[in-house]
């Protein structure tokens, strides 16, 4: 009972709760803008917007891919607890839900240290690293530390575990022994850099976003999206995600230096979403063509409809922070709500190649 493989519905249904926690927290952020500030309750708390997106959206994805490239049962219990955590949340018993989500991300780190002890490799390590951060940053937010002091724990989770995938689809690249080193010295040194946040915030960000410009550049120059970007459909597109994404990461470092790590307002609202937004939705546009049919063998078709919420997202983004910067408000929140269009819209572009898709495949098989 401890290996093999899982039923796809069991994986469409683990996929479905990610999917309620992109959507809920989306709705959370909202709320924390002003949405619906008029009604007398709200059916999403807003502080529960950074726990649905990392740990119920993010955490149940990607311990969901791990648990199937891994096929081991027991791996599964982490994005399980991560999915039942969203529902507690959202239902009501907060603090159980923190819990579980503590108890989820301690078991993705035992899947990654596991990944990592049968293949000790720099990439596996990286998101072992990655895996760490987000237990990190789940044991400060159990115990009571203000969202500001762990927030970057919590990106370390989604940051690492692509660089560690970057770093791994990148073999066909080459890069030399010497650059994977220092590409792992810049990363081992972003996770100090992090730590020292808790001694000297000013000091420990302005390295942290040295080191982060250092990381981009690094997967600019290897990257084989540099060679895929004059590819066609998907290919091209994954390449275009990711490019602007490591863009969206140099941006985030220079915010960094310039502005140093805000507690508050729209200054700290502008960083975490260049990080968030900019970079990790990036990613997510790139890789998920090739996730949703390593989860739901199906596959996505291409169209060239995706360039629409791409484009959104990094239009609007720019929006946002042009608003944060210049304290606009309205801009600010034009940015935000067209942010959370723009995942919709790709969200929905996705459900309707696949459900077109699969009828066009019954009405095939119906006519033969």
């Amino acid at each position: 009972m401890n290996t093999g493989k899982v039923s796809n519905k069991v994986l469409v249904s683990l996929l479905f709760f990610a999917a309620v926690g992109l959507i809920t927290g989306l709705f959370s952020g909202l709320v924390r803008l002003g949405f619906l500030s008029d009604a007398p309750t709200q059916p999403v708390s807003p502080m529960a917007h950074g726990p649905l997106m990392i740990n119920g959206f993010l955490g149940t994805l990607i311990g969901l891919e791990r648990a199937a490239a891994l096929e081991k049962k027991w791996a599964y219990a982490a994005p399980v607890l991560m999915a039942a955590s969203t529902v507690l949340l959202l239902a009501g018993p907060v603090v159980a839900g923190q819990w579980l989500l503590l108890l989820g991300s301690i078991g993705l780190t035992l899947v990654m240290s596991y990944l990592y002890y049968l293949q000790p490799k720099i990439y596996h390590l990286i998101m072992a690293f990655g895996a760490a951060s987000l237990m990190v940053g789940n044991v400060l937010y159990i115990i009571g530390y203000p969202i500001y002091t762990l927030v970057a724990w919590w990106a370390a989770f989604p940051m690492l575990t692509i660089f560690g995938e970057r770093l791994e689809l990148n073999r066909i690249m080459r890069p030399p022994k010497q650059a994977q080193r220092l590409f792992a010295g810049l990363i081992l040194g972003w996770i100090g850099a992090l730590a020292l946040t808790h001694i000297d915030r000013t000091i420990g960000w302005t390295i942290a976003s040295v080191l982060l410009i250092g990381v981009a550049g690094w997967l600019i120059k290897y990257d084989v999206a540099r060679r895929t970007i004059k590819s066609v459909e998907w290919t091209r597109y994954s390449a275009i995600c990711l490019l602007t994404g490591y863009g969206w990461l140099i941006l985030s470092g220079l915010f960094g230096l310039w502005h140093g790590f805000p507690t508050a307002g729209p200054l700290y609202d502008g960083l975490l979403h260049m990080i968030f937004v900019g970079f990790v939705f990036s990613m997510i546009f790139a890789h998920a063509s090739v996730i949703i049919p390593s989860l739901s063998g199906k596959l996505v078709p291409w169209h060239s409809y995706f360039y629409l919420p791409l484009i959104l997202l990094h239009g609007f983004l720019l929006t946002r922070v042009i608003g944060d910067l210049l304290w606009w408000p309205v801009v600010r929140k034009i940015g935000s709500h067209g942010n959370v269009l723009a995942i919709l819209l790709f969200l929905g572009g996705v459900l309707f190649q696949l459900v077109s898709a699969s009828i066009k495949k019954k009405q095939r098989v119906t006519q033969s």
